[in-house]
């Protein structure tokens, strides 16, 4: 995945991801933490939908 999603990936065991076609964005949430000893953050990234490489759903949508 390109940067920030596997940055976000790297600290999050999930992550929730909404496409906003009207603006041509994607916007990305997660909880996650970059070590075990730091406290749990909210993360968030937003970036074009030309740059994020999508695939499918397995059921169509």
């Amino acid at each position: 995945m390109p940067e920030p999603i596997n940055s976000l990936c790297e600290q999050a065991g999930s992550m929730q991801l909404w496409l906003l076609p009207e603006a041509d964005r994607w916007l990305a949430l997660t909880i996650g933490q970059g070590d075990k000893e730091l406290p749990l953050e909210l993360l968030a990234a937003v970036g074009e939908s030309r740059a994020l490489p999508l695939t499918p759903a397995a059921d169509g949508s």
